[in-house]
């Protein structure tokens, strides 16, 4: 059985560990137990906002995909309208889905002012290289902010320029090789489609809830692969210009990897187990996230299989529900702060 250890005894070890990592759901349900919904779909669905007919539309078309059945429902109404058919129900139950989708990224998603930011920024910063995420809200896009006021803002970024107060568009081709970059493997709430551009809405750290829903309320909904199978995933992943040149990033990443708050079950997550295997990365380190109904053998076990046939790549396991509290050590060494009256069960300021 492999040894389960601290992340911090990991890294100090395998510094490489420090190059990259990719989050997931447990990440964001760290910070706010409201995602622990498995989406936005599974959140409407708990609080019985959604009628029987729309229910059942977005079952009939097996997705949970809202940007999906509210095309649909346009094609649909087009088409009606070129055969002079009655739209009244169409229309009706468009602007309730919409609705419906503002109604669940309010209710599903914290507030800034909630969060703990130095505890996230700081997941962050300890990081040298490249932030992946499958997560689609917004804790990444706001520990990237703060990351900037430690790292640089020339030496961050997520591949998004622009002149305000206007969007900004996806333009890969002006970030340099060595800043410290985020990739939403998934897509996000503020990433949105126009004229056959990748849209990101503005920075605003308070306000870019409202934003984004008044997006959506203009009709231009979020760009995220919503939950389904691995291979639906990829599908989508794969027609869309700036989740392609993310998930081709995830491919070419080398030197170490740190996994925290992916249970990389491979129905749903083969895509990812095939890039990580298919990388240059040398070391693996996965967080081991035991539970009563999961023991820490049971879940290394299956991701021993999950990784077989990896090379010359090393796996690791670490303990999940001490991450944070490695972090915060970390964090007080980079900021040279103990021994000098700081209180040491804070996260310090990022420097």
């Amino acid at each position: 059985m492999a040894e389960l250890y601290k992340f911090e005894t990991l890294s100090n070890e395998y510094p490489d560990l420090l190059e990259n990592l990719l989050t997931g759901n447990g990440f964001s349900i760290e910070f706010n137990d409201n995602f622990k919904y498995g989406g936005l779909l599974d959140y409407l669905n708990h609080e019985h906002k959604l009628d029987d007919i729309e229910q059942e539309l977005f079952k009939s078309f097996n997705t949970t995909n809202f940007e999906f059945v509210l095309n649909s429902l346009l094609t649909a109404i087009k088409i009606n309208e070129t055969y002079k058919i009655e739209n009244k129900d169409l229309w009706k139950s468009y602007e309730t889905i919409k609705q419906h989708l503002i109604y669940a990224v309010k209710g599903i998603h914290p507030e800034r002012y909630s969060l703990n930011i130095k505890k996230l920024a700081w997941s962050f910063n300890i990081f040298k290289s490249n932030i992946f995420t499958t997560n689609y809200d917004l804790l990444s896009y706001w520990a990237l902010l703060e990351v900037k006021r430690s790292k640089g803002e020339n030496n961050t970024g997520d591949f998004f320029l622009g002149r305000r107060p206007e969007n900004l568009t996806f333009q890969p081709d002006y970030f340099a090789e060595h800043q410290f970059k985020l990739y939403y493997l998934h897509g996000g709430l503020h990433f949105f489609e126009s004229n056959g551009d990748i849209i990101k809405i503005r920075p605003d750290k308070y306000k870019i809830l409202d934003t984004i829903t008044n997006e959506y309320d203009k009709g231009n909904f979020p760009l995220y692969v919503s939950e389904g199978t691995y291979e639906n995933k990829l599908a989508q992943i794969k027609r869309n210009r700036y989740l392609n040149f993310c998930y081709d990033k995830l491919l070419k990443t080398c030197k170490g990897i740190t996994l925290f708050g992916q249970s990389l079950q491979p129905k749903y997550d083969q895509h990812l187990i095939d890039a990580i295997k298919s990388s240059n990365v040398k070391y693996i380190a996965f967080g081991v996230y035991e539970t009563p109904a999961e023991s820490k053998e049971f879940i290394i076990e299956n991701t021993k299989k999950n990784f077989n046939d990896i090379g010359d790549k090393e796996i690791l396991y670490f303990d999940s529900h001490e991450f944070f509290d490695s972090v915060k050590s970390i964090a007080h060494k980079r900021a040279n702060t103990q021994g000098f009256g700081t209180i040491l069960d804070e996260f310090p300021d990022l420097v």
